[in-house]
């Protein structure tokens, strides 16, 4: 009774602590909640050991989540960002430690993007393997970060600190504030003194160190950055005539099936467009992987038609609603382009047909989207009663709705047209060389997803490495709805479209078993397609036109050596005219021609250039080129007899088997790097050589999974940490270092 009486009385005071318990576990959660009602409640208890022995208590997490919090105040996420002399590490502490940051999603897209570009010398599978390791809470990472720092002896002075934020405070907050105002902004939020702010930002920066001394073995010396500048600065000129092979090609020459398969055996399991001194023309007949797509399309153009036209009044509202759209600044003196600028807002006459057609693709892309919507219940129905990750492909494919049945059935009901069709088995190539595939693509977030992307991930059983910024995907799950388009030469118009689209059928690269190998490759249909849109690749034709390519090579060579014959009684301009006038009918007219500048690239960038090649099939024709065209500045230095700067006036023959083409070299001019080049490249030079050499080792470093094996950490199982006594967790125990 007494108890109800103390209820009724303090009911108000209840639901105030019950309000403010309930909001803080909302913004902590219930781990934070955990640990700070056993913080108050006397629990000193044993979250973690390591290092063995030493022990993570309650009280160290709660300092560690506060010591991260003071660093969030003092942007050591951006701070990190812009440590440009720590290459990656600075960004994938970012990860570690303020996985809420902005900044944070984007490091591994734009890391992602650095690798396929060159810019960055690691592996687009070890990155793959970094950003899916289990993420452990950053509070724990940071406190054993910072204790393996302070073992290694880099604790840095909180004078290091003051200084750095002196230098850097200005220019993240474009001089809006500086060191002392921003310190003493957290003073008063945190209540802590200007001593505990440094002393945190100095860990993070003895982390750092330490990060540093681990990937730098061995330090870039003068010698390596005058050795690679030596060779990326020093220029070469050139002047030759190019004779090229594929003009001189006999479409007409037979060619027996023991050439053929000779041919084929050779290269049957070499990759096409990687030229070796063993295979210089770049021959290869592996088969990369293909994959089947099943579609449903729908044109907006015909979406547009079923679209109601907005009224009058409707385009007025539009107008009224969202005037500050058709304003724009103009100069007060129109003869003046830089008088003082003021508003002018453009009349309703002249917006209307602005506005009805934003109207009309507002409600289009409505139209379209409730569409899809069906589209998608329909075909996706049968999944709800699987465990799609551990389904097999049979029952997926018994699953997965008609593609073609439901396009039919919704073509009649929103009188629509929806092309529902299969293209062939499509390589990275052949999806680029499609000019719809080329352009799907799904937004997601701030990120635009290619339909090739998405579809050359995808996996018959639960894939185990998922690339970065890409779902995982399983065959016959819907992509989508995509969006694109195509342009019409034939129409001089550009099409908008939505697809949906489902990957039926992967193939993985192989060696082909047989040269007579053939499939189709037809990508998305619009309408019937034509007698002369033949889309089948035969392996047997491929081979043959690379023996006649190697016939005709034998030609170029010929021609090569008669235009040096030519010389011996004229100059190169009569030699070249005589040559035009007896081969008028090659369709090849030769000229002295060159180069200019060119710039050699070390073998470790061609070798990382391959690399990217197989792991992103998109970028390989631009990297192919670019590889190729190092491969002849390399062979016409190869011209320059050892430490002279030009050949002098030469008649030399050069083939060139990755161009299919033959160089009869005029002179070659070697100009080595200057002065100049050394001070203006120095710095940058020397941190790219240091990236390089620590880039993959940082993946390593601050890997979360090596962390904790590394610091022998051990989290302890809730049972133990319940059933520890009182009287342990009130003894003395070794405590986390601090500084």
């Amino acid at each position: 009774m007494h108890l109800m009486k103390w209820i009724r009385k303090n009911t108000q005071k209840i639901m105030v602590f019950v309000i403010i318990f309930c909001m803080v576990s909302f913004v902590i959660g219930s781990v934070g909640l955990k640990l700070v009602v056993g913080l108050f409640g006397g629990n000193n208890q044993t979250i973690a050991t390591f290092n063995d022995g030493q022990k993570i208590k309650t009280p160290d997490f709660i300092q560690a989540q506060s010591e991260l919090s003071v660093l969030r105040m003092l942007m050591a996420d951006r701070l990190l960002m812009a440590q440009s002399s720590s290459g990656i590490a600075g960004p994938l502490l970012v990860h570690l430690l303020f996985p809420e940051s902005q900044l944070s999603g984007q490091i591994a897209s734009q890391m992602k993007q650095a690798v396929q570009q060159g810019q960055l010398p690691i592996s687009q599978d070890d990155l793959d393997d970094f950003f899916q390791q289990q993420q452990e809470r950053p509070e724990i990472l940071w406190l054993l970060l910072k204790n393996e720092a302070y073992l290694a002896g880099c604790v840095l002075p909180n004078g290091s600190a003051a200084e750095t934020l002196r230098y850097v405070v200005p220019q993240l907050t474009g001089n809006q504030l500086d060191a002392a105002q921003l310190v003493n902004q957290i003073i008063s939020a945190s209540n802590i003194t200007e001593d505990q702010i440094l002393r945190i930002l100095s860990d993070l920066m003895g982390v750092m160190a330490y990060g540093q001394k681990v990937m730098d073995s061995q330090d870039v010396t003068i010698n390596q950055i005058r050795a690679s500048l030596g060779r990326s600065k020093e220029r070469i000129d050139a002047e030759f005539v190019k004779i090229e092979a594929a003009p001189l090609i006999n479409e007409g020459a037979e060619i027996t099936e023991a050439q053929i398969q000779e041919q084929f055996n050779a290269y049957k399991a070499s990759v096409s467009g990687n030229p070796t001194e063993d295979n210089p023309f770049g021959f290869g007949y592996q088969l990369g992987k293909r994959v089947q797509l099943e579609y449903m399309l729908v044109l907006m153009d015909d979406v547009n038609m079923q679209v109601e036209k907005p009224a009058p009044e409707v385009l007025e509202e539009y107008y009224s609603s969202n005037i500050d759209k058709f304003q724009v600044m103009e100069p007060i003196d129109p003869d003046n382009p830089e008088s003082e600028k003021i508003p002018k807002t453009r009349s309703f006459v002249e917006a209307e047909a602005e506005i009805r057609r934003t109207i009309e693709a507002e409600r289009a892309s409505t139209k379209a989207n409730i569409l899809f919507n069906e589209i998608k219940d329909k075909t996706e129905s049968g999944f709800e009663t699987l465990n799609f990750d551990e389904a097999s492909v049979d029952e997926l494919q018994k699953a997965a709705g008609n593609f073609e049945a439901v396009g039919e059935e919704l073509s009649k009901k929103y009188n629509i047209p929806i092309i529902s069709a299969k293209t062939g088995w499509l390589d990275a190539a052949g999806f680029g060389q499609d000019k719809i595939l080329a352009n799907l693509g799904v937004r997601r977030g701030q990120n635009f997803l290619q339909l090739r992307d998405l579809a050359f991930v995808a996996a018959e059983d639960t894939p185990q490495r998922q690339r970065i910024g890409i779902p995982s995907v399983r065959v016959w799950e819907n992509l989508g709805p995509l969006s694109g388009g195509y342009y019409s030469e034939e129409d001089s118009k550009f099409y908008r479209l939505m697809a949906l689209v489902r990957v039926v059928g992967i193939k993985e690269a192989a060696v082909p078993v047989d040269v007579n190998t053939t499939f189709d490759t037809r990508g998305i249909v619009l309408g019937e397609p034509t007698a002369e849109e033949d889309t089948t690749f035969s392996l047997a034709e491929q081979v043959k036109e690379d023996i006649r390519l190697l016939a005709a090579m034998d030609a170029a060579k010929a021609r090569a050596n008669e235009l040096t014959r030519r010389m011996d009684g004229q100059d190169w301009d009569e030699a070249i005219a005589d040559y035009n006038s007896e081969y008028t009918a090659d369709n090849q007219q030769i000229k002295l021609d060159g180069v200019q500048q060119q710039l050699r690239i070390s073998q470790a960038e061609v070798a990382m250039a391959k690399q990217i090649m197989l792991q992103s099939p998109a970028s390989a024709q631009y990297l192919l080129q670019r590889i190729i065209s190092s491969m002849l500045t390399d062979r016409l230095y190869a011209l320059l007899p050892e430490d002279a700067e030009t050949t002098g006036p030469i008649k030399t023959v050069l083939a060139f088997e990755p161009q299919t083409a033959c160089y009869v070299v005029k002179e070659v001019v070697r100009q080595p790097a200057t002065t100049t080049d050394y001070l203006d490249n120095k710095a940058q030079t020397a941190l790219q050589l240091s990236v390089t050499q620590s880039a993959g080792l940082a993946l390593v470093h601050f890997g979360p999974e090596n962390i904790l094996e590394r610091m022998a950490y051990e989290p302890k199982r809730q049972e133990e940490a319940d059933e520890q006594p009182i009287e342990e967790a009130a003894e003395t125990e070794v405590e986390t270092e601090e500084g």
